[in-house]
């Protein structure tokens, strides 16, 4: 069973009942409010937007629609927008209390692993704050990202099967689970001592990454009181570093 298909099934109870309440789709982020103000956010993969694929299914007559159904989206896979709505839904239901909650918006969760001079760190995803922290500090540090060619300590996701490997720690972003692409990834890191998924699309269900490697989840709870100025910035394009005031990073061991 995929990680993705997990989650849904972790998520499909507690989303019984509840009903869409909001959508914003922006450049960088895809937002879901449910009827209870419970937020969800998931990132979108503008590089794998195909053209004509990019239309939400029954957009423009989502608000009331079930939570479920759209939730069902994300294992449909009929466009990467349709999935990061699917995602941004079971985001929106996390139990963020039984998760735990380990660090706030002044420590970034994924320095919660120990990384030292000895060790080959991969980053999958450019994560830029994490890349910066990790440089120098670590014996050699590798950092895959879909479309690049080899520079320096950027390779392509085409290297992963060889260079993956060889690390001890991986820090994997979760768009991978958007695009796909994590299942397979993590089969390649069987060495690693750590696996920690980071970003604003992690989802915080521990149970549905047991026994896959991953050891941590990093995400981010996005608070209810800050709704306007979060569904707002999604619409205007807001990055990472503008919205991240509005929620709170927490992190949880799986």
């Amino acid at each position: 069973m995929m990680i993705l298909d997990r989650i849904y099934d972790l998520a499909s109870p507690i989303l019984a009942g509840r009903r869409i309440g909001e959508v914003r789709v922006g450049l960088n982020f895809l937002g879901v409010e449910l009827d209870d103000g419970s937020l969800g956010l998931a990132y979108v993969l503008k590089e794998d937007v195909v053209s004509g694929c990019a239309a939400i299914p029954r957009a423009g007559r989502l608000t009331g629609m079930p939570a479920a159904e759209m939730a069902s989206w994300a294992l449909e896979r009929k466009s990467v927008i349709a999935v990061a709505a699917g995602l941004a839904v079971m985001n929106a239901v996390a139990e963020f209390d039984d998760a735990g909650q380990e660090g706030d918006r002044d420590e970034d969760a994924a320095f919660a692993v120990p990384t030292g001079p000895d060790d080959t760190v991969g980053v999958v995803g450019h994560i830029g704050p994490l890349i910066a922290g990790l440089r120098g500090k670590v014996r050699r540090l590798l950092v895959f990202e879909r479309g690049k060619e080899a520079i320096g300590d950027v390779y392509p996701e085409a290297a992963e099967p060889q260079l993956l490997p060889e690390c001890q720690v991986v820090f994997v972003s979760s768009t991978s689970l958007i695009n796909g692409t994590l299942d397979n990834l993590l089969g390649y890191c069987g060495k690693a001592r750590d696996i920690v998924m980071v970003g604003a699309s992690t989802p915080m269900y521990p149970a549905a990454f047991a026994g896959t490697g991953v050891t941590l989840l990093a995400g981010t709870k996005w608070l209810p009181e800050n709704r306007d100025a979060i569904l707002t910035g999604i619409s205007q394009c807001a990055g990472m570093k503008q919205l991240i005031g509005y929620g709170r990073k927490v992190s949880a061991r799986v």
